[in-house]
């Protein structure tokens, strides 16, 4: 069985080649489906790590010890188990870092990188990212900030690369249809 990050890196690029595949039904240009693919398989592991450190840094979870402790049995992960009770403020700060920092680096990488990846010349791609970065968070921000909050609260950590690449798959069919006008 492959370890949660391949799993997730998996799973997010048969993702990203459904969405593609379904753009390439709706649009007059194919997209760029192996670029697309590529850029999937290596964004995720960095994305699936950037959600384990937020995870990690900010838990969303109030922790307590776990009952078993208190009558000398076996503790659960290290003597704490995570109570249902939501952190709001950490999940509110997960939110805000991941929809200005995460969300800035993972546009300007996705435009540049597609881009890249297609042998498009270093320049272009430059203009690409100073051109569409700053459109493509408006629209975003329509969608991602209530993806990111569901993630923090109801989504396991290990799962949030692939919900977000699963969210993902309309998203890049709404980014083909709207190229397409």
């Amino acid at each position: 069985m492959p370890s949660p990050i391949v799993s997730a890196t998996l799973k997010s690029a048969f993702l990203t080649l459904c969405s593609a595949l379904v753009a390439s039904f709706l649009t007059p240009k194919d997209p760029p489906i192996l670029a697309l693919i590529v850029f999937s398989l290596f964004a995720t592991p960095p994305n699936f790590l950037w959600q384990q450190y937020l995870e990690r840094k900010l838990p969303g979870r109030i922790i307590k010890e776990a009952e078993g402790e208190a009558n000398g049995s076996t503790p659960a992960e290290g003597g704490v188990a995570a109570e249902g009770r939501l952190n709001v403020r950490n999940t509110l700060m997960k939110v805000i870092i991941d929809q200005t920092l995460g969300a800035v680096a993972n546009v300007a990488l996705y435009l540049g990188g597609v881009q890249a990846l297609q042998g498009i010349p270093l320049r272009e791609c430059l203009k690409v990212v100073r051109e569409q970065t700053w459109p493509l968070m408006i629209a975003g921000y329509k969608l991602w900030p209530l993806v990111s909050l569901l993630n923090f609260t109801i989504v396991p950590v290990d799962q949030r690369t692939v919900v977000g690449s699963l969210v993902g798959l309309g998203w890049g069919v709404y980014l083909a249809l709207k190229a397409a006008r």
